[in-house]
């Protein structure tokens, strides 16, 4: 009789349902920790200008303090972007501790004159977004690069896409996707409610 224990180290074993697939995904409006970049979240405040709450994962503009405003202790003004030229990076809810919920919704909103985190355009943070299922479905086993997947934000469901009409703008060049996940949390916006459901994400590279 042998002295050891024969076994496949290469085997796992857990028990049942201990990995379940509603705990893989990911939060719409997360940036993920990244220790070499996490030191460049930035904070604004929401323009006068905006008809939309605020909330994490929106691509935004920073607009130019001008002379005799009084908002340089309160960062720029921000706004959604409208166009690939004029989007300087992504609102997020990390540290976003001012948003708020009100009854009727479940995610945190930043309305006019409310805080907004974000972090800007070339800082390499990985950033979860809302994505269109056709677009998750488009590239499911494609074998893609990162860099050469050209994308849109979608300005009537909030979320990037492929499609190119209804208004739809591009998204700048360096912004990367990385990955997708169909089963996240993702935000809803429907007559004025924004509230928490599950679809699909992706996470991008800024």
């Amino acid at each position: 009789m042998s002295g050891t224990i024969s076994f496949n180290p290469f085997l796992t074993n857990q028990p049942q349902d201990s990995f379940l697939q509603q705990t893989q995904g990911y939060v719409q409006g997360a940036a993920y920790d990244d220790p070499s970049v996490r030191m460049e979240l930035m904070g604004g405040y929401l323009n006068s200008a905006e008809t939309l709450v605020m909330w994490g994962g929106v691509p935004i503009t920073e607009v130019i303090n001008v002379a005799g405003s009084g908002a340089d202790g309160l960062g720029p003004a921000i706004k959604r972007a409208t166009s690939q030229g004029n989007t300087t990076g992504f609102s997020v809810y990390n540290q976003a501790n001012s948003m708020v919920v009100t009854p009727g919704q479940t995610a945190p909103v930043a309305a006019v004159g409310g805080y907004v985190a974000f972090f800007r355009s070339g800082s390499n943070i990985r950033i979860a977004v809302q994505a269109d299922p056709a677009l998750v479905a488009a590239i499911a086993g494609a074998g893609d690069a990162i860099n050469s997947q050209a994308l849109y934000w979608d300005v009537a469901a909030y979320r990037i896409t492929l499609t190119t009409t209804g208004g739809n703008f591009a998204l700048p060049t360096s912004v990367r996707l990385l990955s997708t996940n169909t089963n996240s949390k993702i935000v809803s916006y429907n007559a004025g409610a924004v509230t928490w459901t599950t679809g699909d994400a992706a996470i991008l590279l800024i």
